[in-house]
């Protein structure tokens, strides 16, 4: 499903599926893993994700900007979660049904909540938990709070589980690897 394969770069340790949609310009760092089904559309301008950063499937990375999308090391998109965000920091989690939009920028060390919408233009500082909260009326709003330390070690330590799990030449018997087809690296 790839496509676009002459402005991909994948580099050797990554893991990208075949069966996940790359359109553009997309460059994918050391020890990533991008998962079947995932997306990774630069539209306008490039997109460049960090080392150690997964995009689990369904997830949607788009650029529709004529800048580069710039993606830190160490986050993880899971399932479902669409980002347009002009620039995600590091240690960064988009949970399932997570959205931000084009303009956004996303600092470090972040939780984006399930059902959270990130507003175009909107920054959102390092240290930060945005949740969505469904009122008894019915309504959902939403609680931004100050990240834990205790939270982002425990981030650090889900990454290294990733880590060991999915990547190329992972181990594990749940390697990318080992159950898809994989894009051959294309950068040193």
């Amino acid at each position: 499903m790839a496509t676009g394969a002459g402005q991909v770069r994948v580099a050797l340790s990554a893991a990208v599926c075949e069966d996940a949609e790359l359109l553009g310009a997309v460059s994918i760092g050391e020890r990533c893993a991008v998962h079947p089904g995932a997306a990774l559309r630069a539209l306008a301008g490039p997109i460049v994700l960090g080392e150690r950063s997964f995009v689990e499937d369904r997830a949607v990375l788009s650029n529709i900007s004529s800048e580069a999308m710039a993606i830190g090391r160490e986050n993880l998109f899971e399932s479902g979660c669409v980002v347009q965000s002009q620039r995600v920091g590091d240690g960064n989690h988009f949970e399932p049904k997570a959205e931000t939009r084009t303009g956004s920028v996303i600092g470090s060390n972040c939780l984006i909540g399930s059902g959270v919408v990130v507003v175009e233009g909107e920054n959102v500082p390092d240290n930060s938990i945005l949740v969505a909260v469904q009122s008894e009326e019915g309504g959902t709003h939403r609680i931004m709070r100050a990240q834990k330390d205790y939270l982002i070690k425990s981030h650090a330590a889900l990454i290294q589980k990733y880590v060991d799990v999915f990547p190329r030449g992972a181990k594990s018997a749940y390697a990318l690897e080992k159950h898809h087809q994989l894009l051959q690296a294309t950068s040193p």
